[in-house]
C-alpha cells in the first residue's frame, strides 16, 4: 500500500516512521576540533585503500537534500534532510567539548546543497534534541550512546529540495537487498575536499551489531563526513539507511566506518515518544539569531571507541 506524506511517497513502514518524526521537538547544539593538514601523497583516515570519492553534483536530487552543518566555532559536519524542516546528522557534531555545552540553536546553520561557498539554502535551527543519556555528568563528557541528533529547522526548507525517507534498515532488509544487486552509497564534506560533496557509490556493509543498531560499513568516510548519510536507491527513490558518525582502527592500516542503522534511529526516536525527551528544548529569542557563515574546519571525528546506542 502506497501512502503520501510529507516525506513522499512511501510504504506503510515507511510512513509510520515519516509520521513519528513529524511531531518531534528538538533542543540544542555544538562541535569543536581541527583537521590535521594533509601530508603529500597521504590517504586521510577512513579512506579504505583505494579513494573511491567521486564529485556529485550538490545542485540537483538528492544531493541537494545533503548540506554542512555550520557553527559559530568556525567548524562543520555534514547532516541530511529528512523532513522538510528535520535535518539528522551526528551529536558530537554539536557538542562543546571545551566548555563541556551544547552550542545553542542560534549559532548553527544547515547549508543545503553546499558547494563552493554557495548553497541552495541556509536555514536556521530552531532546536534540536539528542538521544536520552547521551552526557556523562560523572565524566563531565560525553557518551558513546547514541550519536545522533535530530535538528528542528526555524521554517521548513525550500519544496524544491526534496528530503531523503528514513527506512528501517536491519540485517535482513540488508540481505534482501544484496540479492537484488543493490549497494550502498555515501555521502559527505570530507575535510580534505571540504568545498564539494563527494560520494562513493558501491560501498558495502561489513557487520551488524547491538540489535541491528550499528553497522560496520566500508564507504571512504573521514573527518568532515560526520553524521553524512548512507543511502540504497529503491524503486528509483533514495532511502536513508544509516549515519556514517565514526571510524575504528584495527591494527595500523585497517579501518572501518561506523554508521547509526535506520533501525536504530527509528527505535529511538520511538524510545523517545514513549518516554518523552529528556534533555530541556530550548526555545531561542529570534531576535538574537545570528546567521552563521560557512564554516571550513571540519570536526574531529571519534577514531578509537565505537559509539553505540543505549539499551532500554
Amino acid at each position: 500500500m502506497k501512502i503520501v506524506v510529507w516525506l513522499g511517497v512511501i510504504d506503510a513502514q515507511e510512513a509510520r516512521v515519516a509520521a513519528l518524526a513529524a511531531l518531534l521537538w528538538v533542543g540544542q547544539i555544538s562541535v569543536t576540533g581541527a583537521a590535521e593538514p594533509r601530508q603529500p601523497g597521504a590517504s586521510p583516515s577512513g579512506i579504505k585503500g583505494i579513494d573511491n570519492r567521486v564529485v556529485a553534483d550538490s545542485a540537483v536530487a538528492p544531493w541537494n537534500a545533503i548540506g554542512r552543518i555550520s557553527t559559530s566555532t568556525g567548524s562543520y559536519c555534514t547532516g541530511v534532510l529528512i523532513a522538510p524542516d528535520r535535518v539528522a546528522t551526528a551529536a558530537h557534531c554539536l557538542w562543546r567539548e571545551k566548555t563541556l555545552r551544547w552550542l545553542p540553536v542560534y549559532e548553527i546553520s544547515f547549508l543545503a546543497g553546499y558547494r563552493d561557498g554557495k548553497y541552495q539554502e541556509r536555514a536556521a535551527i530552531a532546536s534540536y534534541f539528542l538521544p536520552n543519556g547521551i552526557v556523562d555528568q560523572q565524566k563531565r563528557g560525553l557518551r558513546k550512546t547514541g550519536d545522533w541528533a535530530i535538528l528542528k529547522l526555524r521554517k521548513p526548507i525550500n519544496a524544491k529540495i526534496k528530503p531523503i525517507p528514513l527506512a528501517d534498515f536491519t540485517q535482513a532488509f540488508w540481505k534482501k537487498t544484496r540479492r537484488k544487486g543493490m549497494s550502498l552509497i555515501q555521502a559527505g564534506y570530507s575535510y580534505d575536499q571540504s568545498e564539494f560533496l563527494t560520494q562513493h557509490a558501491g560501498c558495502s556493509i561489513t557487520l551488524f551489531y547491538r540489535d541491528d543498531a550499528l553497522m560496520h560499513h566500508n564507504c571512504d568516510a573521514t573527518r568532515g563526513d560526520s553524521g553524512s548519510p548512507i543511502m540504497i536507491k529503491r524503486r528509483g527513490k533514495y532511502r536513508l539507511v544509516g549515519l556514517h558518525v565514526a571510524t575504528r582502527r584495527f591494527g595500523k592500516t585497517v579501518t572501518s566506518g561506523i554508521a547509526v542503522t535506520g533501525h536504530g534511529l527509528i527505535k529511538g526516536l520511538m524510545s523517545m515518544a514513549r518516554r518523552g525527551i529528556e534533555n530541556r528544548v530550548i526555545a531561542e529569542d529570534p531576535g538574537s539569531y545570528k546567521p552563521v557563515q560557512p564554516a571550513h574546519r571540519p570536526l574531529e571525528e571519534p577514531m578509537e571507541s565505537v559509539p553505540h546506542l543505549v539499551e532500554r
